[in-house]
């Protein structure tokens, strides 16, 4: 049997204790000391759930000083680097942006996907392990073309409210969800949007509100529809999410990374940027596991899988604390340890 002590995240919040794993699978989560040398120390988490990526364009290094629409808006340096690069260029850097994940403790990330059926397609045979919420290529609506995508895909997404008709958006989403599947979508990243329109699209969680206003988020907290926030790709753009204002509104913030050519997949990085921003490095344990942690997973699995608990596949990371604490997981500079455990047999 393998022991991890330290602050454990548990299905009821964070806990001082101790994990420990036999057979592949999770043997014990207790309260208190532990019985023997743990193997490490630290916060001891599940495999973290990136809410936000695209992957595809690992490959590319944003310069500095290029405003938003110049990279990611039509005809934008990231649309014209992915039209020249090869599948196999493209496939590789998936792998990459995969491994780098894997290597800092997160277990999947939900990515959104561009190129129609060939985007969603190439990126499941590069990581299979992926969230993929694929995104039509064809300007009509086109429930063929989406029937193929979920071949392949997990749900779908749309850039925006503003990038496509109103009755292409509206058709799309209402396929999608109507077929069991997520919708998501961006939603008043670099300006603000309507958020009726937004939610009338029924997303299962929406990407940014870095520009919404307290109306906004009082919408989205009231029909329960979790926010995925970015916060180092917003402050790349001169954005600045308000994370304040959406733990005053009562949101479900989920931490994403955005794009790859901006951010590495790195959620303890996001989670400094995020407390930086909330100004104060000492805010509260649960807030900040919610966002880092739990609300992610939410997203994914069901009620049982949302933190440690006996049974569950013998998968944690254990993010380096100096002292077992939000703060001192932050302030840490340590390698993050993965650890994942076969079932024999």
């Amino acid at each position: 049997m393998i022991y991890f002590s330290g602050t454990v995240i548990t299905d009821d919040g964070a806990v001082e204790g101790y994990v420990s794993l036999e057979g592949g699978a999770v043997a014990e989560v207790s309260e208190g000391k532990c019985p023997v040398q743990p193997l490490a120390t630290g916060i001891i988490v599940p495999p973290m759930v990136d809410g936000h990526t695209h992957c595809a364009d690992s490959g590319l290094m944003a310069p500095k000083e290029i405003s938003l629409c110049e990279l990611v808006g039509p005809d934008g340096l990231k649309e014209r680097y992915l039209k020249k690069s090869s599948p196999e260029k493209i496939a590789c850097d998936m792998k990459y942006f995969s491994k780098l994940a894997r290597m800092n403790g997160i277990g999947t990330f939900i990515d959104f996907r561009e190129g129609g059926v060939e985007g969603s397609m190439l990126l499941r045979e590069a990581v299979p392990e992926a969230f993929i919420l694929g995104r039509p290529s064809s300007p009509e609506f086109d429930p063929n073309e989406l029937d193929e995508i979920l071949r392949y895909a997990d749900g779908i997404q749309l850039s925006g409210i503003n990038d496509v008709p109103a009755s292409y958006s509206e058709a799309v989403a209402d396929y999608t969800v109507r077929s069991g599947k997520m919708f998501a979508i961006h939603a008043s990243e670099g300006s603000r949007e309507d958020i009726d329109s937004i939610l009338a699209l029924s997303p299962s969680f929406v990407v940014h509100m870095a520009s919404a206003e307290r109306s906004d988020l009082i919408r989205c907290a009231d029909e329960d529809v979790p926010i995925v926030s970015c916060p180092r790709s917003n402050r790349f753009f001169g954005l600045t999410p308000p994370l304040a204002m959406m733990k005053e509104c009562n949101n479900t913030v989920v931490l994403g990374t955005d794009n790859a050519m901006l951010c590495a997949p790195d959620m303890r990085e996001e989670a400094r940027e995020y407390c930086s921003i909330l100004g104060d490095l000492k805010v509260d344990q649960e807030n900040l596991w919610g966002a880092m942690v739990s609300n992610g997973r939410k997203l994914l699995y069901d009620g049982k899988r949302i933190g440690l608990r006996p049974g569950m596949d013998a998968d944690i990371a254990v993010l380096p604390s100096e002292d077992w604490t939000a703060a001192g997981m932050l302030r840490s500079s340590e390698r993050i340890l993965r650890y994942r455990q076969r079932k024999k047999g």
